[in-house]
């Protein structure tokens, strides 16, 4: 238990468990598209302003983020976007109109923009030049398991729940690593000149692949 609450590993788990529900949540909403058009009495057609104001707004929040951390510092800001993709998760969930569902899903594609850049760059804060390698390669992952999860986890809620669920799943997930997060990361700011660099290496790296992964 010791060795898990580490502030290594701790970030580790953390961004690992925020990387997934946020590139999850880019996927799992596509098969219940037809379910929320039926609900909502809408052509089927104009459901996709629901998964494009999300990647739009997670594309768009990207560039500011390392300002944000920088200034907040990375505990707070990654922290602070996770709360409130938690919660923008409740709100798509709790949606009666579909512009109730763009605009919780704007605000749930910033705070995913935001929260991983972020922990990115907490990553390369935490663990030395030589072992980002061996990090990389861990991360590859939940990033090739996420995408493909989705549907199947969405397509089970809808079958056997509603399409409400879709977005309802964040919410545990994101609860507990919030408070995973609160009680073993610490905080780091006003970084060096060096480390700043590293920062914004993050950033730039998030800013390329994360269209790709979905």
């Amino acid at each position: 238990m010791k060795r898990l609450t580490s502030p290594r590993v701790a970030v580790f788990i953390i961004f690992v468990a925020s990387l997934f529900m946020s590139i999850m949540d880019g996927t799992i909403v596509n098969v219940a598209l037809s379910t929320i058009s039926r609900d909502f009495g809408i052509d089927i057609a104009a459901t996709d302003v629901i998964v494009v104001a999300y990647l739009v707004s997670l594309a768009a929040t990207i560039p500011v983020a390392g300002w944000v951390g920088d200034r907040w510092g990375s505990k707070r800001t990654f922290l602070t976007a996770l709360g409130l993709f938690a919660g923008a998760s409740v709100l798509c969930g709790l949606s009666a109109t579909l512009a109730q569902l763009v605009g919780a899903r704007i605000l749930q594609g910033a705070a995913a923009g935001v929260l991983l850049p972020v922990g990115t760059a907490m990553l390369y804060r935490t663990f030395l030049p030589h072992e980002r390698v061996r990090v990389s390669r861990i991360m590859i992952v939940p990033t090739v398991i996420a995408p493909a999860t989705g549907p199947v986890l969405g397509g089970f809620l809808v079958d056997h729940l509603t399409w409400h669920w879709v977005f309802f799943v964040n919410l545990p997930i994101g609860f507990v690593t919030l408070l995973f997060g609160l009680a073993y990361i610490h905080e780091h700011r006003a970084l060096p000149l060096e480390q700043r660099s590293h920062f914004s290496a993050a950033i730039m790296q998030h800013s390329w692949s994360l269209p790709h992964s979905r």
